[in-house]
């Protein structure tokens, strides 16, 4: 466990179903006894098609909905003995960047503000203007330039937008990033430049992932390991060739089989883009 960052252990979420008035209750399993733990500087893809039960996996390890059993550990102590200011800082070290960046950004709220938004929740900064300072810099690392502080989320395009979520992300100075879909509303061309951003973020800062997507297309470029669910739970996992080489499970060669082009060299020249 000394290296492990985030551990999950046989984590539930069922949601009650309607039924008659008289009819026995019965539930939804979205996630049904998951376990998995990811490494300081690693990066785990979640796989699965819409309804596998992921997205409420990221919704509970960003301590966003409660599970209804199980634990989540991170750097070893659980989610259920955080309480008050400790809770608060668990979020300041867990962030999120979410599928879609038209809706995940305010578009009443300029770059800058956006930016510095949870500076000022966590008193990161001095002052407005060490903050401002702090939120152009961000900017900069993430390939846009501190011009972009005066304009609002419509004046910018989709790969932009994410730029943007992702320098929102690192502006609490996280350890942990949960990467919900970060890639599946924007076009191919700038979903490698998006992905080769974050791999270099990574590395730079030493950032640990839990990648959520249901294309395997692009998980060889960000994952270290995979684990694939299916009506929630997990149905198969290993690294990064495990699932791709050596398949076990019908359900990951289904997903496999819907990938538009697995060329290995146009994986590695993305890869080595930066």
């Amino acid at each position: 466990m000394a290296d492990t960052l985030l551990a999950v252990r046989n984590l539930k979420k069922y949601f009650p179903l309607r039924k008659g008035l008289f009819a026995p209750r019965a539930y939804n399993k979205a996630v049904d006894d998951v376990s998995f733990e990811i490494p300081k500087g690693s990066t785990l893809a979640l796989v699965g098609e819409s309804g596998s039960g992921k997205s409420t996996v990221g919704l509970m390890v960003l301590d966003l909905l409660e599970p209804t059993g199980g634990d989540i550990l991170y750097n070893g102590q659980s989610f259920a003995e955080r309480k008050g200011k400790d809770r608060l800082a668990l979020r300041r070290e867990m962030q999120v960047v979410f599928q879609d960046p038209y809706a995940s950004l305010n578009a009443r709220m300029n770059v800058r503000e956006t930016v510095t938004e949870g500076m000022v929740v966590h008193r990161i900064g001095a002052n407005a203007a060490e903050r401002e300072e702090r939120a152009a810099a961000l900017l900069q690392q993430v390939g846009l330039p501190p011009s972009a502080l005066d304009r609002y989320p419509h004046e910018f395009s989709g790969g932009q937008r994410q730029r943007i979520a992702i320098a929102r992300a690192l502006s609490v100075e996280p350890s942990f990033i949960v990467l919900d879909e970060p890639t599946s509303a924007l076009d191919v061309s700038v979903q490698s430049q998006i992905l080769n951003l974050l791999r270099r973020l990574q590395r730079d800062k030493g950032l640990t992932y839990l990648f959520i997507t249901h294309n395997l297309g692009v998980v060889e470029y960000l994952a270290d390991a995979v684990a694939v669910m299916e009506a929630g739970r997990i149905v198969e996992r290993g690294t990064v060739d495990e699932i791709f080489d050596h398949t076990r499970e019908e359900y990951t060669k289904n997903l496999l089989r819907s990938i538009p082009s697995l060329d290995p060299e146009n994986r590695k020249l993305l890869l080595n883009a930066d």
